[in-house]
C-alpha cells in the first residue's frame, strides 16, 4: 500500500468515526428537552458543515493522482482538524 493510499484510508476512518460520533450526539438531542434541541440544532448543523467540507476535501485527495496527493494533505488536515475542533468544542457544551 502506498503512502497515499495509507493516508487516504486513515483520513476516511478518522472522519466516519466522528461522523458516527456525531449521529450518536444527534440522537441524544432528539430526545432533549424542546429548549435543549433548539440550542443545539445550530450547532449540530455547524457541525454537519464542517463535516461536509472534510468529505468534500477527502473525495478531491482521493480523486487526485500518485503525483499530486501532496498538495492536498496540508487542506485536508486542516478541514479535518477544523472538523474535530468544532466537535470537541460541541461535546464540552452538551
Amino acid at each position: 500500500m502506498t503512502a497515499r493510499e495509507t493516508y487516504i484510508e486513515n483520513m476516511k476512518r478518522e472522519l466516519d468515526e466522528l461522523n458516527d460520533q456525531l449521529s450518536s450526539f444527534e440522537t441524544k438531542v432528539t430526545h432533549a428537552r424542546q429548549d435543549a434541541r433548539d440550542r443545539c440544532a445550530a450547532e449540530l448543523a455547524q457541525l454537519r458543515r464542517h463535516s461536509q467540507a472534510a468529505i468534500a476535501k477527502w473525495e478531491r485527495l482521493q480523486a487526485s493522482g500518485e503525483a499530486s496527493w501532496h498538495q492536498w494533505v496540508s487542506d485536508m488536515d486542516h478541514s479535518r482538524d477544523t472538523f474535530i475542533q468544532a466537535f470537541h468544542d460541541f461535546r464540552a457544551r452538551l
